[in-house]
């Protein structure tokens, strides 16, 4: 896709606790962009935006903007009203993905491998006691589990229940970040990112990326400060890794995903188990979406043409 000529906006910020990385992440698209010949601007969307829009008319909006606001459809569905082209997954997919509960009905319902899982919102616990079915949750699930609110991204609000003494304050942690929280199996295992890239109907994984850390989970320290995770291509062969990259392919084209994502598994002894995905993965030189593109031969430029090569077609 040339960009000779043409005006394009990254959108990037937004309010959500993954700002700061979201910046970033704009920052580095916005510079490949401009290396590919576009007349950048960059906006951290407030009340205005939809004015700015509608007076500057944008040959696609790069979506940059982490978390909620700009992966949950919100964004998505402001533009599609605009008709505004914009990478990334739709409204749809957007919403289902960073929405763990209902990703991982999806993945349920089609057979693919995650770990068990049960979910509650905020109402459960608080009009109907629900913290009364930890023994329940025990006998399902076993200890380790891992609490988690449902719609929030960078492993934020995570703990690791390891005990029935710490289920209370893990849900209440959780809380924090949204009303409802997914109270999962702790897979112990591998730590994995395949970012998958192109339309939902052909879809191609970039090289597997082994994630090494310290941590019990990858952190949100562990995404984004340097040395506290280490990248690798993790070393699968023969039917082990096609079964980690035919299950991100799969679960990428179930959620109806395009342009770019990244599928997180954890590989144990029975198999990949799939953890979530992320729509719009963080770009910064710490993440595995950046690091998987180099390991496929491709520079941060190639990699951003990429995800923008068929929003032209959405004009």
């Amino acid at each position: 896709m040339s960009g000779v000529g043409e005006r394009v906006t990254v959108v990037n910020g937004g309010r959500s606790m993954e700002r700061a990385i979201s910046l970033r992440s704009g920052r580095r698209a916005a510079g490949a962009l401009e290396e590919l010949g576009f007349e950048v601007e960059v906006v951290d969307p407030d009340h205005r935006f939809v004015r700015h829009m509608l007076d500057h008319r944008p040959a696609f909006v790069f979506v940059a903007m982490h978390g909620r606001g700009g992966e949950d459809g919100t964004l998505q569905d402001i533009l599609e009203i605009l008709a505004v082209p914009y990478t990334g997954s739709d409204v749809h997919a957007s919403a289902r993905c960073l929405d763990k509960h209902a990703f991982k009905q999806i993945l349920a319902g089609a057979g693919l491998p995650t770990p068990r899982w049960h979910s509650f919102n905020r109402e459960a616990f608080s009009q109907f006691g629900a913290g009364e079915t930890l023994p329940a949750l025990t006998e399902q699930l076993g200890f380790p589990l891992v609490v988690k609110p449902a719609r929030e991204g960078s492993s934020l609000g995570i703990k690791v229940v390891r005990s029935p003494d710490e289920f209370l304050t893990a849900i209440v942690g959780a809380f924090s970040y949204d009303d409802r929280v997914l109270i999962e199996r702790f897979v112990e295992g591998r730590e994995l990112a395949v970012t998958v890239i192109g339309p939902a109907e052909a879809p191609r994984a970039l090289p597997v990326v082994e994630i090494v850390t310290a941590e019990p989970y990858y952190t949100f320290t562990a995404h984004y400060e340097t040395g506290a995770a280490t990248l690798r291509v993790a070393e699968l062969e023969g039917a082990e890794l096609e079964r980690v990259t035919e299950a991100a392919e799969r679960a990428y084209s179930l959620a109806g995903c395009r342009d770019l994502a990244r599928v997180d598994i954890i590989l144990d002894s029975e198999g990949p188990q799939i953890l979530e995905i992320n729509t719009v993965p963080g770009l910064t030189e710490t993440g595995p979406t950046p690091f998987a593109a180099d390991a496929a031969g491709m520079d941060f430029d190639e990699l951003i043409a990429a995800i923008i090569s068929r929003v032209g077609g959405r004009r």
